[in-house]
């Protein structure tokens, strides 16, 4: 059943007729009982009021107000789905691309909620963009890691070099600058600097085509994932008929027993 307050979003694809018996039917909607006319709504019934508000709905866009809403839903879906892909594949030792799909379903379910069901193309942009940045962030720690490990290597390396073995030792007044420029000593995910994070976000946004034809079913799990996401929040449409007089309608029940049906 759908609901025309707008509070649920908009649904039109389910068929339904709902008969009352001695040739009278019920407005899907509202379920109350049509006397004289009844409406199309897709393939729902519906009575003349529930018909004007369905156009109603349909015409008012969401607006900034929706877009804020939808943004932010979709913002708590990615964000959970990017925890739920880490910690399995960080626990769990396991990349499941299912997890991928899931994730594409909850944020284009969370985005389409925000928009009250109307949806369109800058919704269907948005469920895309929070699905891939929720697939790709929870690449971030495990590069953060790298980066860590690396500056440990390199450190080591120099330590080994110098005489003496200072790693951090100082630079004398009046050395040579270039010859002694300054390392990123990292020991920890906690000493990366705000720039360095941001260099990190921008690999983790590539890590997918870094592998090359070798992550071609990466490819694909990740494109059915935006794609779910995007059909999600495809514009709300209705064709919308009628009037049509009650002792006009057919019950689908009859339809189906009548011979040769």
């Amino acid at each position: 059943m759908a609901d025309t307050s707008g509070e649920a979003g908009l649904q039109f694809d389910q068929a339904e007729v709902n008969e009352l018996g001695g040739g009278s039917v019920a407005c899907a909607f509202c379920m109350q009982p049509i006397p004289a006319e009844y409406h199309q709504v897709n393939q729902l019934t519906a009575c003349g009021a529930c018909r004007q508000k369905v156009e109603d709905t349909l015409a008012r866009r969401p607006g900034l107000a929706g877009f804020l809403k939808a943004s932010g839903a979709g913002f708590v879906a990615a964000a959970a789905g990017s925890l739920v892909w880490f910690l399995i594949a960080r626990f769990a030792h396991m990349e499941l691309g299912i997890i991928a799909i899931a994730v594409g379903y909850a944020v284009g379910y969370a985005v389409r909620w925000g928009t009250q069901g109307r949806g369109g193309w800058l919704y269907q942009l948005l469920a895309i963009a929070l699905t891939y940045l929720a697939i790709v962030t929870s690449y971030m720690p495990d590069i953060a890691d790298g980066f860590v490990q690396s500056s440990r290597d390199s450190g080591a390396g120099v330590a080994q070099a110098q005489p003496g073995g200072g790693a951090d030792q100082a630079v004398p007044e009046g050395g040579d600058g270039a010859a002694a420029s300054p390392r990123l000593a990292l020991q920890s995910v906690g000493d990366i600097p705000a720039l360095l994070w941001v260099l990190i976000f921008i690999v983790a946004c590539a890590a997918p085509f870094l592998a090359g034809a070798s992550n071609f079913m990466g490819w694909i799990i990740i494109g059915i994932a935006l794609f779910e996401a995007w059909k999600i929040n495809k514009r709300a449409a209705a064709r919308i008929t009628g009037p049509y007089a009650v002792s006009a309608a057919v019950s689908p029940a009859a339809v189906a027993a009548a011979p040769g049906a």
